[in-house]
């Protein structure tokens, strides 16, 4: 159906174990950052000057703006020795590995597996962003993400089910699939609680979640979540009535209240004298900028930006499939090519262009578009070229 790049979402780009060049083994190293920065903690180390490999850049330049007054500040090294002895944040962001073993952090599975490379032993493979449920199922390392519906990417349909089976023997909340992709509403955030209040009413875990929360807004007419004052997060002294209404100021983007009474609370917390009922029943439309930055969804369908997109979800009849962004870009990659005679079935295929299709189908569809531009497309592997 589609295909996707480098420049994949994170979600599906990130489910890779990945190797940190240059490191060796790993070693014990004492770390002592243990704050929450407002940004999310998807793994694309960055190894820092300290010798510390950093989640990402937002959390390296996040450890800088809360140093000490003159303390020099980390700057991102890429000579491949400094960070090799592989010391990682103390992140408490469990995930878990094919062969059913919890890591503390992905960057703890990326020094795991630098040193197998080392001592050539299997690498280990991430299964899933969480701590393992219960014991490893036999399921294929192939990776053809899919998303449940707890909001946790899986490596493949194997492996959610192996998941749900061991929740289910736990009495937990059963985990069904949710869309093939990525999982549009999920964050990854330290449990860490330290409470701060938005400023769109909700009380957030900590400013990682606000960071998280921005980022689904993305191209929306919503203003962003900042932090407020923790009055504004005070609950509501209004009966249980779902009486719903569609409120705006004229100026942020019309939100859905469950009665009159909690809007009317919402205005007086905020000292907003401007926001009224715009309509009785929920909102019915979709607010989006008409900003242009195109996203492929696993429809196969272009959509101007991941709002629309969004919307496009809230407005899908019962029985449509939930619709995930598959790429960052267009569906179709090769202007002018048109390969959708190909079936829709999701066996992802890595070409040697280092892009993974949706298929075999699609790769060669694109291999016999790209041969007209001089450029041909093998197939690398099976499965995602990232994991």
């Amino acid at each position: 159906m589609n295909i996707f790049n480098k420049g994949t979402l994170a979600a599906l780009t990130l489910l890779q174990v990945t190797v940190i060049r240059g490191y060796d083994v790993m070693l014990s190293k004492p770390v002592t950052k243990p704050i929450v920065c407002p940004c999310e903690y998807n793994f694309q180390p960055v190894c820092g000057s300290d010798g510390i490999t950093y989640t990402n850049k937002c959390l390296l330049d996040c450890y800088n703006s809360a140093a000490a007054k003159g303390t020099p500040p980390v700057t991102e090294c890429t000579d491949g020795t400094t960070c090799n002895e592989c010391v990682c944040l103390p992140i408490d962001l469990p995930v878990c590995s094919v062969d059913g073993r919890t890591y503390s952090n992905e960057c703890e599975m990326a020094c795991e597996n630098q040193r197998n490379v080392k001592e050539k032993e299997p690498l280990v493979y991430l299964a899933y962003r969480a701590t393992c449920l219960g014991p490893p199922c036999n399921c294929s390392t192939i990776a053809t993400p899919v998303c449940g519906t707890d909001n946790v990417l899986y490596r493949n349909l194997c492996e959610l089910e192996c998941a749900n089976n061991n929740a289910i023997a736990r009495n937990l909340h059963p985990i069904e699939f949710n869309n093939v992709g990525a999982c549009l509403d999920e964050c990854q955030c330290p449990g860490i609680k330290a409470p701060i209040c938005g400023s769109d009413g909700i009380l957030y875990d900590n400013v990682c979640e606000i960071a998280c929360q921005n980022r689904k807004q993305t191209c929306s007419l919503s203003a962003p979540v900042t932090s407020t004052p923790t009055k504004i997060c005070l609950p509501c002294a209004c009966a249980l009535v779902s009486e719903p209404v569609c409120g705006t100021d004229g100026k942020i983007e019309p939100t859905t209240y469950p009665n009159k009474c909690e809007l009317s609370c919402v205005a007086k917390r905020t000292n907003n004298p401007y926001l009224s009922v715009k309509s009785y029943g929920a909102c019915a439309d979709c607010f989006c900028t008409g900003q242009y930055l195109p996203v492929c969804g696993t429809d196969g369908r272009t959509y101007p930006n991941e709002c629309e997109l969004r919307c496009a979800n809230t407005a899908r009849s019962k029985g449509d499939a939930y619709v995930s962004v598959f790429h960052s870009g267009p569906c179709q990659m090769v202007e002018g090519c048109d390969c959708f005679h190909c079936p829709k079935e999701y066996v992802p295929m890595c070409g040697g262009d280092g892009v993974t299709y949706w298929n075999l189908c699609w790769l060669n569809c694109n291999n016999s578009c790209s041969k007209k531009l001089g450029k041909q497309i093998f197939l690398a592997k099976r499965g995602s070229c990232a994991l």
